[in-house]
């Protein structure tokens, strides 16, 4: 499992013989309900769950998931898969609390009957801000969760 700026990704590696690569790159991309495709299932059913504990539009992150990469070279066969919604690797590995400066200011749409100090500030329910305190996301861990399913069915 690795991480950027800007995706959440998980690899899966191997090294063998000609054939058992074969065999290994058709169980996990090659046949129908490959089982690189269950793992991203199973990370996406836990990213669904996240956001619902945490009441989270986890939709746009499962919406990102930007496919998968085969890597076959030298009796190594690498398989790659990732999300590139910038707030993928937020949701994935969580952050502490933290201070969003807008450019130059923020606007975000607010529930009124939430927030009646911001409705007071901003009868039309859009708020403008130059910054705003935020309170950290937990972690999901939802790629590792797809990854430590798919090691248990090929262990």
């Amino acid at each position: 499992m690795s991480t950027t700026d800007t995706t959440a990704s998980a690899s899966f590696s191997l090294e063998g013989p000609e054939p058992i690569l074969d065999d290994a790159e058709s169980r996990l991309v090659g046949e129908a309900n490959p089982l690189v495709f269950q793992a991203v299932r199973v990370s996406h059913g836990a990213l669904r769950s996240y956001g619902s504990r945490n009441d989270y539009d986890t939709d746009p992150i499962e919406d990102s998931f930007a496919g998968v990469e085969v890597d076959r070279s030298g009796g190594e066969l690498t398989v790659t898969w990732c999300w590139d919604h910038e707030a993928a690797v937020f949701f994935n590995n969580g952050t502490s609390d933290h201070t969003i400066h807008g450019d130059p200011v923020l606007a975000f749409r607010f529930d009124e009957s939430e927030y009646p100090y911001l409705a007071e500030m901003f009868p039309d329910g859009t708020a403008f801000l130059p910054e705003v305190n935020v309170s950290g996301l937990p972690q999901s861990r939802f790629v590792q969760a797809g990854l430590e399913w798919l090691r248990q069915e090929v262990g």
